[in-house]
């Protein structure tokens, strides 16, 4: 939660376009409502939009490590907590996704 909270704290603080939050807003909202869906599960880091964006946001792709995200070579990977031995901790890390979406939709509408 800690992380969370940093890397939304960067984002209040940096004077970037609406659209940049938008599309992490987008990322997130997305996979919260269909964490199961794989599509929503995954964000290639070469793609235009990523790279556009997010990458530009100071504390974005913080944001997305932060609930759960992992980086790979080309990619980041949500893991909704599930460990080896099968234990989860999904709905924790779902929560996180959760609640990084109502901050950016603080965000969003100019409250800080």
């Amino acid at each position: 939660m800690a992380a969370l909270s940093k890397a939304l704290q960067t984002l209040s603080f940096t004077t970037t376009t609406n659209t940049n939050n938008k599309m992490l807003y987008l990322y997130l909202c997305n996979l919260s409502n269909h964490p199961t869906v794989p599509r929503y599960c995954k964000i290639y880091t070469n793609n235009a939009t990523y790279s556009k964006n997010v990458v530009l946001l100071d504390g974005g792709k913080e944001l997305l490590k932060s609930v759960g995200f992992e980086e790979f070579a080309s990619f980041l990977e949500w893991n909704n907590g599930e460990d080896d031995d099968g234990e989860e901790g999904g709905e924790n890390r779902l929560a996180l996704v959760k609640d990084a979406v109502a901050a950016l939709e603080l965000l969003k509408y100019g409250k800080k």
